[in-house]
């Protein structure tokens, strides 16, 4: 889906081999496949790597709408509920506020059907900032 993306994937998640599988405002969805160099000391899947998916799923979302031309992450916060040995991970990211130069977003981290972290990050925009997307309030059920 690379092919569609206004900003290409940065060089970090092509080398680690995330794919963008669904991207439409507010919404985008990661993939990335265990790798054993992706792990830590003890053989599961480095932390690093599961905020590095929270971070780019809505990040992906910001960097490919038109009035935006940059993004700073400003603070990000990771829940881990779950170590991954082996297997796809996907990243479900969602921007939930955006207001001029500011946005948040959430990410939910899936191996299969099991929840195995979430996040949440703020984002510092660049470009122009004169449309403000209203965006619907997400209920969380788990």
């Amino acid at each position: 889906m690379s092919g569609f993306l206004k900003v290409p994937l940065s060089p970090y998640l092509e080398l680690i081999g995330v794919r963008v599988d669904h991207l439409k405002y507010p919404c985008a969805g990661l993939t990335l496949s265990w790798a054993e160099n992706l792990v830590n000391p003890m053989g599961t899947l480095h932390g690093g790597i599961i905020a590095t998916l929270i971070d780019a799923a809505p990040g992906c979302v910001l960097l490919n709408e038109e009035d935006i031309t940059g993004i700073a992450t400003v603070e990000i916060k990771v829940n881990y509920f779950k170590a991954i040995t082996a297997g796809v991970i996907t990243a479900r990211g969602e921007i939930l506020y955006r207001k001029s130069a500011t946005a948040f977003g959430q990410t939910r981290i899936y191996q299969g059907k099991d929840l195995v972290a979430i996040g949440s990050v703020t984002y510092k925009l660049a470009g122009k900032h004169k449309i403000s997307k209203k965006i619907k309030t997400v209920v969380i059920k788990n």
